[in-house]
């Protein structure tokens, strides 16, 4: 019988190869479409402190139209930055300082737009602190429950906060129960636990997917306990899911 971690990386090779042959311009389309969805969502208007993930070239949706409406809009943007390598490697979300910043910013091996190394240690985290957090650092500025309690950001965020109002988060694909199977890292779901254990004060997440990484009616992604799901999914053909759907 397949294991959970076997049907996830068959999910995910099906998936991969629906989108790895969608022309550049049907992406293009989606993600305008997605765009729009996400700039009129109450929660991404209320929201002063967000995340957004960097896109691929291909393969999923692109966020630079949305990365430079929160910029413009006067939104603190945090981005995904990844440390460490192998089974020890954490992601943090660290502040993208400008859109003048994000245009000039590197590619990877991925060709995903990346915050220089040389630049992390001063820039502002999802804590308030800054550079790359540590859980010491977490339990030293807000006491050995903050991972399971969520914490405030800075002394200026009321209690009951959290660290980001909203993130927005890349998938494999979602079904309609809003579960997310990801690229195998678990880097969102490790952020997630780490900085809002027990959801009460955890960010708004909202999923973004092509029309083909929405499963079909009925099907559903292969989840353990440690998957979270989204509040919202934006998908390309223009629809916006939510849990009260």
């Amino acid at each position: 019988m397949a294991t959970t971690k076997d049907k996830k990386k068959d999910l995910r090779k099906h998936i991969k190869s629906l989108t790895s042959s969608l022309p550049e311009t049907e992406t293009s389309t989606q993600s305008q479409k997605v765009r729009d969805i996400l700039i009129n969502l109450p929660q991404y208007q209320n929201a002063s402190r967000l995340s957004i993930y960097l896109s691929m070239p291909k393969g999923e949706l692109q966020t630079d139209g949305l990365v430079q409406h929160a910029l413009t809009s006067g939104k603190q943007v945090f981005v995904p930055y990844l440390s460490g390598s192998g089974r020890s490697s954490t992601m943090d979300m660290l502040r993208l300082q400008s859109l003048e910043e994000f245009h000039s910013l590197p590619r990877d091996d991925w060709g995903i737009p990346t915050l220089p190394s040389a630049t992390i240690g001063e820039r502002e985290n999802a804590a308030g602190g800054k550079g790359l957090v540590e859980i010491e650092e977490i339990e030293a500025r807000y006491g050995p429950e903050a991972q399971q309690a969520g914490y405030a950001t800075d002394p200026g965020r009321k209690d009951g906060e959290g660290t980001l109002d909203l993130i927005v988060m890349p998938g494999v694909c979602f079904d309609y129960g809003l579960s997310r199977l990801g690229h195998g890292g678990g880097y969102y779901d490790g952020f997630l636990t780490r900085f809002s254990g027990d959801g009460t004060r955890k960010p708004f997440l909202v999923g973004l997917c092509l029309a083909e990484q929405l499963l079909a009616m009925g099907q559903e992604v292969p989840t353990t306990n440690s998957d979270w799901i989204v509040d919202a999914l934006a998908v390309g053909d223009g629809r916006l899911l939510t849990l009260d759907d």
